[in-house]
């Protein structure tokens, strides 16, 4: 309790990859190593207790790509779009597919011949019937729109097409699941204020064709986090809320009807972590890779779901209460290691810039608005760090700068 166990650590650490599953075995393709752009895949099978085998390298794509996104078709693994470069700046539009053969390994990587209309680093795809739909991501600029090409009976991808119906905003670093005949599209960045958003919106697989609407809005915005789907609810785990990681889990069950739905807090991750896979197997969750405050990670977790969909306790109500009280408890307790001395500020509508001494280095701190003044001494939380943003509430580059959720006077 809450029951989060370890299993075998992949080969290398992985965040923004993608993950599948096929039969009993597992998936995890490209990402970032906190490095370098990753093409390898590598693979491990599943046992009967929920541990894993060894992860062994499978294949190699014919290009590196991380943020990118892969469905399972028949017996073919798709990887659509992506990036790479510096900062993912190389946008991709080309897909690449591989044959799954009975021991695991795959085939050779075949290059389709139909590439997406636009570039999309971070898209999300979904499989209807024989079409396969990616939504939004980065292509220069957000994106709203969807595209769906066909598969041909040779597993080919055909001539994309973008469809008329939009999503309700831009999703970018979002997710989406599957329930029932619904998709929902949850979560993101938002478009100017580099914090995450709590819209969500969905899709009912019987229209023709397909419109969006929103629905009922995540209690935290957050952005790249994961979500899955098991029996009638889905689950939006971890990611970044704009100033800090989060550990937190949201849960939404549709079982009564959507319209009496609300999200409500689940168990929550063994660590607060974003840019990780998530997979469904056996009734089992693993949690793949994905990034800290501190490091990219390398580690697989995996726990069971209890009969009321929570994720790990198979205690007594009172012990689950109990439990989840003492998360919160400990979620109140932020550490505010960091300190030094303001010695400038500038005020937006949403944010509190302030350029801080620390006695080492001058750097630039994103805070929620605030009324510390310049030449006051503070102590502030670890936040999320980001180079090469972009205010354009302001108007301005910042080189480096750290977005933290705490900042008090010392």
């Amino acid at each position: 309790m809450p029951g989060w166990e370890k299993t075998n650590s992949m080969t290398v650490a992985r965040a923004g990859a993608a993950a599948v599953t096929y039969g009993n075995k597992i998936y995890v393709i490209g990402g970032v190593d906190g490095r370098i752009f990753l093409s390898s895949v590598e693979m491990a099978e599943v046992s009967e207790n929920g541990s894993l085998s060894p992860w062994r390298i499978v294949s190699r794509m014919p290009l590196s790509r991380g943020f990118t996104s892969a469905v399972v078709f028949k017996n073919r693994i798709y990887v659509v779009g992506g990036g790479n470069g510096a900062y993912g700046k190389n946008l991709l539009k080309n897909i690449v597919s591989a044959p799954i053969f009975p021991d695991g390994q795959l085939g050779d990587w075949r290059i389709e011949t139909e590439e997406l209309l636009i570039p999309r680093r971070c898209s999300k795809l979904f499989i209807h019937q024989d079409s396969l739909y990616t939504l939004g991501g980065f292509g220069g600029t957000l994106l709203n729109n969807v595209e769906v090409a066909k598969f041909n009976i040779n597993g080919e991808i055909d001539e994309w097409s973008l469809l008329d119906n939009t999503l309700t905003r831009p999703r970018y670093v979002n997710s989406i699941s599957k329930v029932g005949d619904y998709i929902f599209v949850i979560g993101g960045h938002h478009e100017t204020k580099g914090v995450g958003i709590k819209s969500v919106e969905f899709t009912s697989l019987q229209s023709e064709p397909l419109s969006w609407a929103s629905t009922h809005s995540l209690n935290q915005g957050r952005y790249a986090f994961s979500s899955i789907s098991y029996n009638k609810s889905v689950y939006a785990l971890g990611g970044i809320s704009g100033n800090e990681y989060l550990n937190s889990v949201e849960k939404l069950n549709i079982s009564h009807g959507l319209e009496k739905a609300a999200w409500q807090e689940s168990t929550k991750l063994p660590m607060k972590m974003a840019n990780f896979m998530t997979i469904l197997v056996n009734n089992k969750l693993y949690i793949l890779g994905g990034s800290t405050r501190q490091t990219y990670q390398q580690s697989v977790w995996y726990s069971g779901f209890d009969s009321n969909g929570e994720i790990g306790y198979w205690g007594t109500q009172t012990q689950r209460n109990e439990t989840l009280m003492s998360h919160n408890q400990n979620d109140q307790e932020v550490e505010l290691h960091n300190s030094g001395v303001v010695v400038d500020r500038i005020d937006t509508e949403s944010y509190s810039y302030m350029l801080v001494n620390t006695g080492i280095k001058l750097i630039w701190l994103a805070a929620p608005s605030n009324v510390i003044q310049k030449d006051t001494k503070i102590r502030f939380s670890e936040g999320v760090f980001m180079s090469n943003f972009y205010s354009k509430s302001l108007r301005k580059n910042f080189e480096a700068i750290l977005f933290v959720g705490t900042v008090e006077k010392e």
